[in-house]
């Protein structure tokens, strides 16, 4: 199956921020590459197996994710063959790093994958030219652990593009991904009436949540929020929990919004957030 359309917008998007951002090329280069690697895959991968009617409704009114890890239904040697060429990205733009895949067997991949899927809520990695190495010996750091997560996330975002058209999330009222369960860590305010809507940091399958409120530990107190000087992006922060997100306000916008994109374009967010002692 071929790249969709849409994925082939966000790689074009990519690629015109790059002229715009010279500031951010190095980023803005490994995510193209990465995401050519996921979206060529995710094209041909089996959809995932979905429950029936009753089964969806039953876990959307307990606040359950849909998605389990088995049905993702990974091929052991597809995944290994997947892990390789994201290390190769990985690689390119961290030539120093370890990544240490090559000793693993398949099935081990596979096990990894799982595990990966079971604590990981943020599939993400330092940025290309970034003198942080990995220091711990956890899944979090090791940089195994990344190109294993960056392989798995094009199933997850197959499975969210399977599984989101078939449910009512009307009454999905969760701060956490009704597909995968994966933390949201970006968030758009609709064009037309300011709505909020949350973007899995996993799957990237988008939600609807208050606009009020914490999505991270679910107080109600409106949070604070600092705006960028053309109004299209702001940076949310909690009080309670320290937690922050990063917002397009679509009502603001003077282009097309991508939010795979505008993720990547907002990284000073991050890192003032997180100096700060915030970490969304």
């Amino acid at each position: 199956m071929a790249m969709s359309e849409q994925d082939q917008r966000v790689l074009k998007a990519l690629e015109k921020a790059r002229d715009q951002h010279k500031e951010l090329v190095d980023l803005l280069d490994f995510y193209h590459d990465l995401y050519e690697v996921q979206f060529q895959a995710k094209g041909d991968l089996p959809d995932p197996e979905v429950r029936d009617e009753l089964a969806m409704r039953w876990r959307l009114e307990g606040g359950i994710p849909q998605l389990t890890f088995d049905q993702l239904r990974l091929d052991p040697a597809t995944f290994a063959e997947l892990v390789a060429r994201v290390a190769g990205v990985l690689h390119r733009y961290h030539p120093s790093w370890d990544l240490g895949y090559e000793a693993r067997g398949q099935e081990e991949l596979i096990e990894s994958a799982r595990e990966v899927f079971e604590t990981w809520d943020t599939l993400t990695t330092p940025g290309p030219g970034s003198t942080e190495e990995p220091d711990g010996e956890s899944l979090r750091d090791h940089p195994a652990a990344l190109a294993v997560g960056f392989a798995l996330a094009p199933y997850l975002q197959r499975a969210a593009d399977s599984i989101l058209p078939q449910l009512d999330l009307t009454s999905w009222t969760r701060g956490h991904c009704p597909i995968c369960g994966g933390r949201p860590n970006f968030a758009l305010l609709e064009e037309e009436t300011g709505a909020r809507q949350l973007m899995c940091s996993r799957c990237s399958a988008l939600w609807s949540y208050r606009r009020a409120g914490c999505p991270f530990c679910t107080t109600e107190e409106r949070p604070s929020y600092y705006s960028s000087e053309d109004g299209l992006h702001r940076l949310y922060f909690c009080a309670a929990c320290k937690g922050y997100l990063k917002t397009a306000d679509l009502r603001n916008a003077r282009r097309v919004v991508h939010p795979m994109v505008e993720r990547l374009l907002t990284v000073g967010m991050d890192l003032a957030a997180q100096q700060e002692g915030y970490g969304g």
